[in-house]
């Protein structure tokens, strides 16, 4: 009877050790979205897997991470099989099963211009994309300014990544594009150091958000999270982190 007591005991100390370790552990769903989240190779990377995993240091947790596709991951946050999520934006359907941590750290979106250094062209106003046909991605949003002006010639592409390639090979004139993407694009495509960013600059305001499940082990963390967020956010810390990412390797 004292060795199965003892069995007992020795039994619950290792479960209780075990959910020790797993109590402080956020289950990241990560799909695949560069620069912001790359899922090609393991461990992932990008810039919200770098933001995810200082963010948790700072608040004293461990993170899982759970590659899936964007509408799968929206279901596994939903279900409370997955606890935390980047670049999420606010709908009234989201709100349902979603803590939207504030503030958002994401708060503009940017579209800018990349040219060929060969071709000498400084754009600094909008009047002067009128001579040159810009590539785009076909079906890519952007922001009224630029989409509602009709002087303004495009030239569709399947892909950006096409596009960046065309203008490194003097095959395009001028490529436009979401400002991390494209800058993210440049620094992995462009190793000759031929391509150059234009002072011109299109902005929308957007408000994308860290989010936690409502059916998280961990939803009373939100207060924590969201200060931890604000602290980074307060001192550059974030800002600075998407920079460094897609600083281009020397």
């Amino acid at each position: 009877m004292k060795y199965l007591l003892f069995a007992v005991l020795v039994a619950m100390q290792l479960i209780h050790g075990a959910a020790a370790n797993t109590e402080k552990t956020l289950t990241y769903a990560v799909p695949h979205w560069p620069p912001w989240t790359d899922t090609q190779t393991y461990p992932y990377q990008g810039i919200d897997v770098e933001i995810i995993t200082a963010l948790a240091d700072k608040a004293g947790f461990k993170i899982n991470v759970l590659k899936c596709s964007w509408k799968r991951c929206l279901k596994l946050l939903e279900q409370g099989e997955a606890d935390i999520a980047t670049n999420v934006l606010r709908t009234a359907d989201r709100e349902g099963y979603l803590h939207y941590l504030t503030p958002a750290y994401r708060t503009n979106l940017d579209y800018v211009i990349y040219t060929h250094k060969g071709d000498m062209h400084t754009v600094r106003t909008k009047q002067q994309l009128y001579s040159l046909p810009i590539t785009i991605e076909r079906g890519a949003h952007f922001p009224d300014e630029f989409s509602q002006d009709k002087n303004i010639q495009i030239r569709p592409v399947s892909q950006t990544l096409f596009a960046i390639k065309q203008l490194i090979n003097q095959r395009a004139n001028a490529v436009i594009g979401e400002e991390y993407q494209l800058d993210y694009l440049v620094s992995r495509l462009d190793t000759n150091r031929v391509l150059e960013k234009q002072p011109l600059l299109f902005s929308e305001p957007i408000n994308a958000y860290i989010v936690l499940s409502k059916k998280s082990h961990h939803a009373e963390a939100v207060a924590q999270l969201s200060d931890t967020i604000a602290q980074m956010m307060d001192s550059g810390q974030i800002e600075s982190m998407m920079r460094d990412y897609l600083r281009p390797n020397e």
